[in-house]
């Protein structure tokens, strides 16, 4: 008895909703499939035996494409040839390529300006950067405040130290510079005699000097 009801099983004609389903599924998914694989991504909703011979019928009614893959056999959607392109698909399809070429110059574009922003945002000081550098002006900072505390209570000495050979050095240049001073005042007094004798004897100094008060 059970060999004769998977003959009517087997027999049995396919459900015009596997027949929908399943040609509806390749249609969407416009790759092939073989019944096993059809079976497992529609969830069981048919039956691997069930999807076998939907899609045999499928194919000897030439209403979808069939070819032998190994072991297997595969199926998948009748493809469209585009001899057949009528000139309203074709003036879509031209639509559709202009509209998707202004998208595609608006993306450069904010690509472009995004670019612009990255570099200019590249030349500003990193927060790591910045982060570190406060950081150090915070320790500075600190000593700075340690040793004004330190001379205020005493207990630095804050006068610089001055090697000896350094101070050897300060008092030539002051030696030095103490003759220009004498050697100027001088002939600064020399002239001024010179520019006297013209003079008429009563002239004030607030009349000589009063224009560059």
């Amino acid at each position: 008895m059970a060999p004769r009801k998977e003959k009517e099983k087997e027999g049995k004609p396919a459900e015009p909703d596997d027949v929908s389903l399943i040609l509806d599924y390749l249609r969407q998914q416009n790759r092939p499939y073989s019944a096993i694989e059809v079976s497992a991504n529609l969830h069981n909703k048919v039956t691997k035996a069930q999807a076998t011979k939907v899609l045999k019928e499928l194919h000897q009614k030439g209403e979808i494409e069939g070819r032998t893959a190994g072991k297997q056999t595969v199926y998948h959607a009748l493809q469209e040839s585009s001899d057949d392109a009528s000139p309203e698909l074709l003036a879509a399809l031209g639509q559709e390529i202009a509209t998707l070429q202004d998208e595609l110059s608006t993306i450069k574009a904010a690509e472009r300006k995004a670019r612009t922003t990255l570099a200019a945002l590249e030349t500003r000081p990193r927060l790591s950067t910045l982060r570190e550098e406060i950081v150090q002006l915070a320790a500075e900072r600190d000593e700075l405040r340690a040793r004004v505390e330190l001379k205020r209570s005493g207990e630095v000495d804050d006068q610089p130290q001055i090697s000896p050979e350094a101070r050897a050095q300060l008092e030539r240049d002051w030696t030095q510079w103490q003759r220009h001073v004498i050697v100027r005042r001088r002939i600064c007094r020399e002239m001024w005699e010179y520019c006297s004798e013209v003079l008429p004897e009563d002239t004030t100094a607030a009349e000589l000097w009063g224009v560059w008060h």
